[in-house]
């Protein structure tokens, strides 16, 4: 029998991955308890990530607290994360106060080399109503952000600025030595609604300096045809993606087809994302973004749970998707409670787009469409990888239906992933626990087949030759929640001489 492991025999490997789960009171009394783990307490890999919030109750504390923290281990620092919680009129004052402190100690030294920084969505617009608080945050951040070299990527979603506090920040990255580092921006209602930011020079001159972006995640009413000319021309070698969040009106702002297909000549290895929601464009053809020429690789459809007068035109759009985009859609999603019959639309796009690899679709489907997307791969007419369907409302013979010709097609296609009733609703006139023990009793146990019971899901993976990636959602509030206890130094007398360039990296 193998004898029992010392915990001074566990590899530091293991001992750095326990404690980078622990808070910071949690791993100092670890570094108490003997040498060895003083040492790893100080390993720059437990360092990496800091996630800073501004709260409403002390943020003078949060302030002090994290500046002892940058005077220990800021060299360690790749990834900063932003939040300044909920202020209202009686706290946004100190809080910018205290932001402030916190961003100059940051600006203060030079061995702090930031790649990753978030702005947790920081609503200026519904929280930031008194100008000098917000001037100040605002001052500070752009001081801050100006002393960095090193950025590759940025998160500013949500941020919901001003065009002018927003377009200094941008100056803030464009102007500065990030210009040439920025990889990735993501800015997704970064500025506040009802604005169009390319008509403002500011906006316009600080998104033109960036001359190394790789994916740029924008709103499509922030840009122009000028604006994609202008990226066209300056990032025709490393621009890989840009994804447009199409969110409201935006009737008479369209990019012209001719501005896409030189976009397209221009940057040939960029590939287009579009994501729409179709509620909040509603009364508006549906179809007037997706003109020719575009070079769209993925299209996002969502809707809310309503049906309107845009719901009717559905249809029509995934017929205009397949016609334009056949020869570059490569993905499609699309989630919807309430609608009108799609199933034709959605067989025509599928037939169209030979090149699409991966379908996600939460919608209303009848029985043999499902059967039809089954037997269109089967038949090799379909070059997916992923298939992943959510349909509400069918009867439980319906699903015995589809269970068989599974059985019947699925035998020579591997990769194939196949999702079951419904997250938004049961079955119509038999419940989804029923359509459940069908399922199970179809199944052989003897096969490669993998069964995930959850509720009222099924999910049904044939794992031969099928790389399947399980992505857990982690609560990164609660594995690095402070407990108010604040960043506390290491004790100073446990008589070890060992310093952070020895640490492991």
């Amino acid at each position: 029998m193998a004898s029992l492991e010392e915990w001074s025999d566990i590899a530091d490997t293991a001992l750095i991955g326990i404690f980078s789960r622990l808070s910071d009171l949690d791993r100092l009394n670890a570094a108490c308890t003997c040498k060895n783990w003083y040492r790893l307490f100080s390993t720059s890999a437990l360092w990496r990530w800091r996630r800073v919030k501004f709260d409403t109750a002390s943020p003078e504390l949060t302030a002090e607290r994290e500046i002892k923290f940058l005077d220990k281990f800021g060299h360690c620092l790749n990834k900063l994360s932003i939040s300044l919680g909920r202020p209202n009129f009686k706290t946004c004052m100190t809080i910018s106060k205290a932001a402030g402190v916190y961003f100059q100690r940051m600006h203060s030294r030079n061995d702090i080399r930031l790649r990753i920084l978030e702005l947790e969505g920081l609503h200026m617009e519904q929280r930031w109503h008194f100008a000098l608080s917000r001037n100040r945050l605002v001052s500070s951040l752009c001081k801050m952000i100006r002393k960095q070299k090193y950025i590759e990527s940025i998160y500013m979603a949500s941020a919901r600025m001003r065009l002018v506090d927003g377009s200094r920040i941008l100056e803030a990255l464009a102007k500065g030595a990030t210009g040439s580092t920025i990889k990735n921006i993501y800015m997704e209602d970064f500025f506040e609604h009802n604005v169009f930011p390319f008509r403002y020079e500011r906006f316009v001159t600080a998104m033109s300096k960036f001359s190394s972006l790789e994916s740029l995640n924008i709103n499509y009413r922030y840009i122009n045809g000028v604006m994609l000319r202008n990226m066209a021309n300056k990032l025709n070698h490393c621009l890989k993606n840009l994804s447009l969040v199409i969110e409201g009106d935006v009737r008479g702002i369209e990019i012209p087809a001719d501005v896409w297909t030189e976009f397209g000549e221009r940057c040939p290895g960029a590939e287009v994302g579009i994501y729409l929601c179709t509620t909040v464009v509603r009364g508006n053809d549906l179809r007037t973004t997706f003109v020719r020429g575009i070079p769209i690789g993925h299209v996002y459809l969502t809707s809310w749970s309503r049906v309107d007068e845009t719901e009717s035109r559905l249809a029509a759009l995934l017929r205009h998707l397949g016609n334009l985009y056949h020869n570059s859609m490569n993905s499609f999603a699309m989630f919807f409670e309430q609608h009108e019959r799609i199933d034709a639309g959605l067989l025509f796009l599928l037939r169209r787009c030979r090149h699409l690899e991966d379908l996600c679709v939460q919608a209303r489907l009848s029985a043999d469409t499902v059967i039809e997307i089954m037997k269109l791969h089967h038949q090799n007419r379909l070059a997916l990888k992923s298939i992943n369907l959510t349909v509400p409302g069918l009867t439980s013979d319906d699903w015995r239906r589809i269970d068989a010709e599974k059985e019947r097609l699925l035998t020579a296609v591997p990769d194939f992933i196949y999702v079951g009733p419904t997250e938004f609703g049961s079955s119509t006139s038999g419940s989804s626990t029923d359509s459940t023990d069908d399922v199970n009793e179809d199944v052989d146990d003897g096969g490669d087949d993998v069964i995930i019971d959850d509720d009222d899901e099924v999910f049904l993976i044939n794992a031969n030759n099928l790389d399947v990636e399980v992505e857990l959602e982690r609560d990164d509030d609660a594995d690095n929640e402070e407990e108010g206890l604040g960043f506390i130094l290491p004790p100073r007398d446990m008589n070890n001489n060992d310093d952070d360039n020895n640490a492991l990296e």
